[in-house]
């Protein structure tokens, strides 16, 4: 079931639930593609794919691997980088509390499916991190507990690589139930968390909090948030593409949406999506053929859909309405691509 939201998340971020997955043995892309992902298809490090796409590959993988800590598997692949200029200027803070405000600042440049948020009071800070009800009401109590595992655990462990190891917060909380496998968790967090909350929260007091630390660096940190401004003044209007692509994704088995409709469906007149769209350098056409060639390739490389089926799929009345389309994009017929693939 498709969320009534149009989150999105780095395709850094998705490349390490991918690469966690495939350390299990699984053909990650394979996956991926079964929900109609492809993260080859984009070398911007910037590009941002549909949250709730990642979270359905999230879900399959928790249950084809049956692992309650799949979470802690891709926060291991965590590194600073992952995050671009953020992971920059968040390495590059003069204390944690400057990292953890800076980290509440902007993580809605990796996802804006989550909300993180960083307070003090009675002695301590307190970073706390929730997720998009409509999008976290599409999968189960498992997968939901695991993404939390993930952020959880990589704010640990970041906030240990700039601190040092004898980082320790006062308390962890976090909303799933104790695991089976309990004493990997502890022994990745170094200590016992309250396990069955209502949030999911980090507690560290005021003088760890406000520690100088060894790799502060005034003008790195500069850089990267005139970066990450720079990203979040265009990401408002970026994000219509994608999630034009999402409901067009969605639509177009019932054949091609009218644009009025789909403008309909993002809250918004036909000439406000048109002139929108214009400020990108784009129209609504060149985004309906962007978007049905992503989604032809991907199903063209699943092999779970026959060229007729995928002809549906992509709301074309005809196979060979598909066909013509499709040799105008790669130069080559459907079958002939896939059997190059």
């Amino acid at each position: 079931m498709k969320p009534d939201t149009y989150a999105s998340a780095l395709r850094s971020w998705l490349i390490a639930a991918r690469n966690a997955v495939a350390q299990r043995g699984v053909d990650a892309d394979a996956l991926l593609q079964q929900v109609g992902l492809d993260l080859s298809s984009a070398t911007d490090p910037m590009a941002r794919y549909p949250a709730h796409l990642g979270l359905a590959f999230w879900q399959r993988a928790v249950h084809l691997i049956d692992e309650e800590l799949l979470g802690v598997d891709v926060a291991l692949q965590f590194m600073p980088l992952n995050f671009n200029a953020l992971g920059y200027a968040l390495m590059a803070s003069e204390n944690l509390a400057q990292m953890y405000l800076r980290l509440s600042r902007y993580a809605h440049i990796v996802t804006d499916a989550a909300d993180i948020r960083f307070t003090t009071e009675a002695g301590a800070g307190r970073l706390s991190i929730t997720g998009d009800s409509a999008l976290l009401g599409t999968v189960d109590d498992a997968t939901r507990w695991t993404i939390f595992d993930y952020a959880v655990l990589t704010v640990v462990r970041g906030s240990r690589m700039l601190y040092g190891r004898d980082f320790m917060p006062l308390e962890i909380r976090l909303q799933r139930r104790k695991p089976k496998d309990h004493a990997r968790l502890e022994k990745l967090l170094r200590c016992v968390p309250v396990y069955g909350c209502e949030d999911n929260t980090l507690v560290v007091d005021l003088a760890t909090l406000h520690k100088p630390l060894s790799y502060a660096n005034t003008e790195v940190v500069k850089a990267s948030e005139n970066a990450l401004e720079r990203y979040e003044s265009n990401l408002g209007e970026r994000g219509l593409i994608d999630q034009l692509a999402a409901v067009l994704t969605e639509l177009l088995p019932s054949g091609e949406p009218r644009q009025e409709d789909v403008a309909a469906r993002l809250d918004m007149t036909l000439r406000t999506l048109q002139r929108r769209l214009a400020e990108l350098q784009t129209c609504y056409r060149d985004v309906l053929n962007d978007t049905r060639h992503q989604l032809a390739l991907n199903h063209l490389r699943s092999e779970n859909c026959s060229v007729g089926e995928i002809a549906f799929l992509l709301g074309f009345s005809e196979v060979s309405a598909f066909t013509r389309a499709f040799k105008r994009w790669t130069g080559t017929s459907p079958r002939e691509w896939r059997n190059q693939a």
